[in-house]
């Protein structure tokens, strides 16, 4: 066996190949929010109608709602954010599976835990409530897309 020789990583095409790899990277991010704005908007009107029309009591209303808006996002992101990852339906409870677990991770866990930090640091600032809420949402965010990434909807190698 002959040893590879070592890569060239300076290169000009390497830099193309970054470029590319980024602009990828950028687009995917784009629609990944663009399925989360969406998913907020599903979140809120199924609230809306199981608390406000149905009188659902408040917290099973939320649940719900939150529970519909992952299976929401999910199938987007299944289907068109990662869609060249593999649409096969052999997949998707796998998927589904790791989605909700990285869901759970990212939007509670790392978002709370980011916000009681800003919120430690803010101190008595103004707006310091919305600041390190808003804070946590991001970080929630780049945590819960670098897992589908890299976990969910992972590339599946051969």
């Amino acid at each position: 066996m002959r040893a590879r020789p070592p890569r060239n990583r300076s290169g000009p095409g390497h830099a193309a190949e970054r470029a590319r790899t980024l602009r990828d990277h950028g687009a995917r991010f784009l629609k990944f929010g663009a399925v989360g704005l969406l998913g907020v908007g599903v979140n809120m009107g199924v609230f809306a109608i199981l608390h406000g029309a149905a009188e659902v009591a408040d917290y099973i209303a939320r649940v719900l709602a939150i529970e519909i808006a992952v299976l929401h996002n999910f199938t987007w992101n299944f289907f068109w954010t990662w869609s060249d990852r593999g649409r096969s339906l052999r997949n998707l409870p796998r998927r589904l599976l790791k989605y909700h677990g990285s869901t759970f991770l990212s939007s509670f866990v790392i978002t709370l835990a980011t916000g009681a930090l800003a919120d430690w640091l803010l101190g008595d600032t103004p707006y310091a409530d919305y600041l390190s809420h808003l804070i946590g949402i991001g970080a929630g965010m780049i945590t819960n897309y670098l897992l589908s990434d890299l976990w969910v909807f992972r590339r599946r190698s051969g």
